[in-house]
């Protein structure tokens, strides 16, 4: 059974704050000679879509994985790490895949977990292999690191087309609620036991007005000068393909409050868009029509813009996508032609042009004080993160700001976003693609400390490589730590064995394991590890500081007789005081070198 990583921890009150200064001058002080960031913080494998849990002083937070040379988004599985001092992140596996799901198939997307009354939920979402689109399921554990067990057959729910992404949030009251969705946003109440709902309120969908999450078009509402009004919740945002060109088509009041079509054109889904005619595309509609503007086209490539409810109208757009045939003029759909245009009506449905405001997808909920904060990857693509608050759990909800702008160096072109209170500070989680080789498909998880602004507001969180910089304690070296708790690694992997153990692996000449702010108090004298190898030869060089940095002491590893063949072996060291962190570094000839399990300093 692995042994949680322990932590020295500070006490309340004044001494309290002489430790977290002293952490900071700590950090200060380290950081130079190490010299490595700390974000991603996870950086054997990709892994995206982070939910933190605080429980019981420690932080865990659950992950997809995305697989290796994905060209989507390939997951099969949902990860989970813990950390104490937010800077040091301890691997505990897989705790769920889309094999414990038997109405699941393929995509292991995000998922969160919370506990409640001695037991962890984990509510996940995966493809439903009989109605092929996604479905939220659940699964039961008695610790937070798994094995996670569905608790029945069946999701949890399988409403609507987009059902991913779960969040959950239990109130100060006790009432639970499970969010989800995208390009909608819908929430149920849990009942008490957590593995259903209440089916008499059933599934909500939350609107997404303007007020509460913000039209995704860039000044939509300065865009023409003539208009008295827009409504952009009645839009449709088009590429045309060939120019590399977008049009938005909105339903406008003019300047004598009749009802219009205008058109706009740029070079992006979200705008701006420029106000090219002057005036509006199409007017003389009867005030009674519906106005949600949708462009669609037949087999042939001619583009319609076509609206209305009971009766459907169009008119053929032309090849400059901001005019129309006026000796035509405005045509009512015919009987005969109406069931093709609702079906290619209705497929528009849930396209990205369809999208009115900057809600995405990956919500997340959070408290603070009374107020209820919703976060969210907000559009167009590529995502940044935003947020909406509200006095209430189900809104109305407000729109207040962007947390964190589009990441343009080393971001994905989505993200998703976890907030999470620990030991005094607030930490946001979120996902890109700067660790090597990493892309849209191949993401990572990151962190950022921030403070709420003194209105409770979220400021602007900028992405860092250095993340989170004072540790929020230290490791204590004389307890067994997991040789898999790494800050920064260059080249190892993980694995677990038949057991559960999970253990470095894949361990090369020059590879190395990073463990930040270790503290060693008055004096070390004796290294020690669990290997496992298969030959002799190998070493570990303890360093203080740096991957040249003072050599303390090295560890020969002898052959233990099999690669599962555990056994402790030590060294000496130079004695060692204080606060510094440690590295690892591998030594050896060209094979795989040895298999390392957990370490302590005596």
């Amino acid at each position: 059974m692995k042994e949680n990583i322990r932590f020295k921890k500070s006490d309340d009150g004044p001494s309290g704050i002489i430790l977290s200064f002293r952490m900071l001058i700590a950090a200060l002080l380290l950081l130079p000679a190490a010299g490595w960031g700390q974000n991603p913080v996870i950086q054997t494998i990709y892994t995206a879509d982070p939910a933190p849990m605080v429980h019981n002083d420690t932080v865990y937070v659950y992950t997809t994985h995305d697989e290796d040379n994905s060209t989507w988004f390939t997951m099969n599985e949902w990860r989970v790490y813990a950390s104490g001092d937010m800077v040091n992140w301890t691997d505990y596996g897989s705790p769920l895949s889309l094999e414990d799901f038997s109405w699941a198939d393929e995509n292991a997307w995000a998922a969160q977990c919370i506990y409640r009354n001695g037991k962890y939920y984990f509510y996940i979402c995966a493809n439903h292999k009989e109605l092929n689109r996604m479905a939220i399921g659940v699964a039961v554990a008695d610790s937070p690191t798994g094995p996670f067990v569905p608790p029945y057959d069946e999701p949890l729910v399988a409403a609507n087309w987009g059902d991913i992404d779960p969040s959950v949030f239990i109130d100060d009251d006790g009432q639970a609620y499970l969010y989800w969705g995208n390009p909608n946003l819908y929430y149920v109440k849990l009942n008490e036991d957590m593995i259903s709902y209440d089916k008499e309120l059933g599934v909500v969908q939350e609107p997404l007005t303007e007020e509460g999450f913000k039209l995704r078009v860039l000044h939509a509402h300065k865009t023409f000068s003539w208009a008295r009004s827009i409504d952009g919740l009645a839009s449709h945002s088009v590429k045309e393909e060939s120019t590399n060109t977008y049009y938005w088509y909105v339903s406008a009041r003019d300047e004598n409050n009749r009802k219009v079509i205008a058109v706009g054109k740029g070079d992006k889904a979200i705008g701006p868009f420029k106000d090219v005619l002057g005036k509006p595309l199409v007017a003389g509609i009867a005030d009674e029509e519906l106005i949600n503007p949708t462009v669609v086209v037949d087999g042939a490539g001619k583009s319609y813009l076509t609206w209305g409810n009971s009766s459907l109208w169009y008119v053929q757009l032309g090849d400059d996508m901001v005019s129309y045939d006026k000796k035509v003029g405005i045509v009512e759909v015919p009987e005969d032609k109406k069931e093709w245009f609702v079906s290619k009506i209705n497929g528009e449905t849930n396209s990205t042009g369809k999208r009115y405001t900057t809600y995405e997808e990956g919500p997340w909920l959070y408290k603070r004080d009374s107020l209820y904060y919703l976060l969210y990857p907000a559009g167009g693509v590529p995502e940044h993160l935003a947020y909406s608050t509200s006095k209430s759990p189900t809104g109305p909800w407000i729109y207040r700001d962007t947390i964190m702008p589009v990441i343009e160096k080393g971001g994905a072109f989505t993200n998703h976003p976890g907030i999470i209170d620990f030991k005094g500070k607030s930490y946001l989680f979120y996902h890109d693609a700067s660790l090597s080789g990493g892309n849209g498909f191949e993401r990572s998880v990151c962190v950022e400390p921030f403070a709420f602004n003194p209105d409770g507001s979220i400021p602007r969180i900028r992405p860092t490589k250095e993340g989170v910089l004072v540790p929020a304690a230290y490791v204590d070296p004389y307890r067994r730590v997991e040789a898999e708790t790494i800050a920064w690694e260059e080249g190892v992997e993980t694995q677990k064995t038949t057991s559960g153990n999970i253990y470095v692996t894949d361990i090369h000449n020059g590879d190395y394991i990073k463990v930040r702010s270790v503290d060693f108090g008055k004096g070390a004298k004796t290294f020690e590890a669990a290997v496992a190898a298969m030959a002799s030869g190998a070493k570990i060089e303890i360093r203080k500081g740096g991957l040249n940095g003072t050599l303390l002491g090295t560890l020969d590893i002898k052959k233990t007789g099999g690669e599962q063949q555990w056994k402790t072996q030590s060294v000496r060291v130079t004695k060692i005081t204080g606060v510094h962190d440690i590295f690892f570094v591998f030594k050896g000839g060209e094979d795989k070198l040895f298999n390392f399990d957990w370490w302590q300093f005596r």
